[in-house]
């Protein structure tokens, strides 16, 4: 048996880790636990007053404070952060951001993440580009949680904007970036409500075929299971 923690950008990538993802690795052995990064905790008690984003301070806190919290090989770390809109206090947030093929930066942010830690049971995880990027690969799902003529026409958009794309190779513009394409064509659209209905319902195993880099990080997750203790 593997203990996971998963830190988290918000309560949409906390949904699909507790409704879509951590339900596929348990039946590996692996008990899956996502944690929303902390942005702000009262200063007298400690409690978490507000969470999801932020800085990547608060995603070091959390992950090192886990990390010191949970010792022994059983148990492992990884993240769910977004590429699109990293930070600006992450290390070397200039030189990554100077590196337009976001295949490679993605790579080089998960590098720089797993030298903080120095932790060899620390997959980190960045999401090209972002969570969206899911649920770009389950329109004809949306649209079955759509009622209005405008979003209907607009997931109708999406469709040819992004025919030939997948959806993990939408680019990243200030415009352009899946979520800012999801928002301007489906004027209901909310990523909490939206996000993981959608996810669940396109399901693990179709996301894994239309997103190769995020298969590759399921892939990694499921090895757990292997792994020596």
């Amino acid at each position: 048996m593997k203990r996971l923690f998963i830190v988290v950008e918000g309560p949409t990538e906390e949904g699909f880790v507790k409704g879509v993802l951590g339900p596929h690795l348990q039946g590996r052995s692996i008990f899956t636990f996502p944690i929303i990064v902390t942005t702000r905790r009262d200063e007298s008690t400690g409690a978490k007053l507000n969470k999801g984003g932020g800085p990547w301070r608060n995603w070091y806190r959390d992950l090192k404070r886990v990390m010191g919290d949970n010792p022994g090989p059983n148990v492992a770390f990884t993240t769910l952060i977004d590429l699109y809109g990293l930070p600006k206090d992450f290390p070397q947030i200039e030189a990554l951001s100077t590196i337009r093929d976001t295949l490679q930066r993605a790579s080089e942010v998960e590098a720089v993440m797993y030298q903080q830690f120095g932790d060899h049971r620390f997959i980190p995880y960045a999401q090209r580009h972002e969570f969206e990027a899911l649920v770009l690969a389950g329109l004809d799902s949306l649209a079955g949680f759509l009622d209005a003529e405008e979003d209907l026409k607009g997931v109708k958009q999406l469709r040819s904007e992004v025919a030939n794309q997948s959806p993990e190779d939408v680019n990243d513009g200030r415009d352009t970036a899946p979520s800012k394409r999801l928002e301007a064509r489906i004027p209901s659209y909310s990523k909490t409500l939206h996000g993981p209905l959608v996810v669940e319902d396109v399901g693990l195993a179709r996301l894994r075929v239309v997103c190769p880099r995020f298969h590759a990080w399921v892939t990694r997750l499921e090895g757990l299971s292997l792994a020596p203790a």
